[in-house]
């Protein structure tokens, strides 16, 4: 099977890898599968991927093990089976027996499974060499793929504030993040009140995210309160003002708070670092405009209120009104029509059109994942931006609103407004 993986851009260009296999009842040796980053994701390009990994193993209620062509997938549900599958040329044994899934004789979760091999299909792209594939295995194995992500951006939780006086707020989750640590091979340790840290298994770790970060209502942890969370990471039972102590920490670091604040600080830090390409306008201590001066264009970034997830800010470009064919039409009919007021001895003619720069726009450039804060939606496009001689290759909706040649309509930073 050749897998073709899209980049995530308008280029439609794509990343190709190639997956064979030791059966005769899989799927067809000359199977070419599309895969699309998924953008209702937080990683799109990864989940994509996944999807397709779980459609190779998806189950079926026949019983036994079957090619569809239509799905490019292959059905089970045998109790015990296994399957030697290359990535390109790294070997990876694969075996189901009952309920448990083993991957080169490790055990692990289907959703463990699935994440590992898309990890290696993806790192197959831009490499061949099969030792660095499979190290690409052991170090996805190492860390259930919940718990590598809450280590990178804290342990999503969230509660419910039954003592609000507003029905509507305490029927409403606070969502929030927690720190995190590993502090042994199999142990994690979570901030859930001003230094206090309770220890929390890497599997019940796992088990807690795939609730609060996926959603599956399943086990001990879903919707559990802040007390018995507090019983059971430090393990025993708080008192009255322990409690009290942990809901003011949560309600500290919820999360949109938190993300909300990095991302401006992002925005300060790139403000400090190109202060001769970048300035910034705010309106009651809120970021509103952000002046870019790119390699070829200038550009303005404006926050445009509305609360869309994939376009919060809108974007703008420096350039003449109209087109060169536009304005030449219009210089034409402007001597034409003073020719004919001349000929009618009209001495006050009026005056030849001019072609002014403007802001033209908006530009429609989307976040390719959902959810994206302000301050990380002006950070994204303000990179992008400053290199926009490689950003006007990936981005189409870009060229049509370049009027003018690279660098021959340009304004200083400091009359930008």
């Amino acid at each position: 099977m050749e897998l073709r993986i899209f980049k995530p851009d308008d280029s439609r260009e794509h990343y190709t890898t190639k997956l064979s296999h030791n059966r005769n009842d899989w799927f067809a040796e000359e199977a070419t599968v599309d895969i699309f980053a998924d953008r209702q994701s937080a990683d799109p390009i990864h989940t994509g991927i996944v999807k397709q990994v779980r459609k190779l193993f998806k189950s079926s209620t026949r019983g036994r093990y079957r090619y569809r062509p239509e799905d490019n997938y292959f059905t089970n549900t045998q109790q015990i089976w296994e399957v030697t599958l290359k990535i390109k040329d790294c070997p990876i044994i694969i075996s189901k027996k009952k309920t448990r899934y083993y991957i080169n004789g490790q055990t692990c979760s289907f959703d463990t499974l699935c994440h590992a091999l898309a990890r290696v299909i993806y790192k197959s792209c831009f490499e061949s060499d099969p030792a660095t594939l499979m190290k690409t295995l052991f170090s996805t194995l190492s860390l259930p793929e919940n718990v590598k992500n809450v280590i990178e951006n804290r342990v999503p939780y969230h509660f419910y504030d039954l003592l609000s006086d507003n029905l509507d707020e305490a029927l409403k989750p606070i969502k929030v993040r927690l720190n995190v640590q590993q502090i042994d091979n199999n142990l994690f340790a979570i901030e859930i009140a001003d230094g206090v840290w309770g220890t929390m298994s890497t599997s019940d770790l796992d088990k807690f995210c795939n609730y609060y970060l996926n959603g599956k209502r399943r086990g001990k942890w879903v919707d559990i309160p802040p007390a018995f969370l507090y019983e059971k990471l430090l393990g025993k039972k708080p008192r009255p003002s322990d409690i009290d102590v942990m809901l003011a920490f949560l309600k500290q670091n919820r999360t949109r708070d938190l993300v909300e604040k990095r991302a401006m600080q992002l925005i300060d830090d790139l403000l400090s670092q190109y202060s001769d390409r970048l300035k910034g306008s705010w309106e009651d201590n809120k970021l509103q405009t952000l002046y870019v001066k790119g390699k070829h264009y200038d550009w303005k970034l404006t926050n445009n209120g509305y609360k869309t997830n994939i376009q919060m800010v809108s974007t703008y470009v420096w350039q003449p009104r109209y087109s060169k064919a536009e304005y030449e039409k219009q210089v034409e009919k402007w001597a034409f029509s003073n020719k004919e007021l001349i000929a009618e001895g009209v001495t006050s003619l009026p005056p030849m059109p001019t072609n002014p720069c403007v802001w033209q726009g908006p530009i429609c450039i989307d976040n390719m994942a959902p959810d994206s804060p302000l301050g990380d939606q002006f950070a994204a496009r303000a990179l992008a931006l400053l290199n926009d001689s490689f950003t006007i290759t990936i981005v189409s909706t870009i060229k049509r609103y370049l009027i003018g040649n690279p660098n021959e309509n340009r304004v200083d930073l400091d009359e930008m407004h």
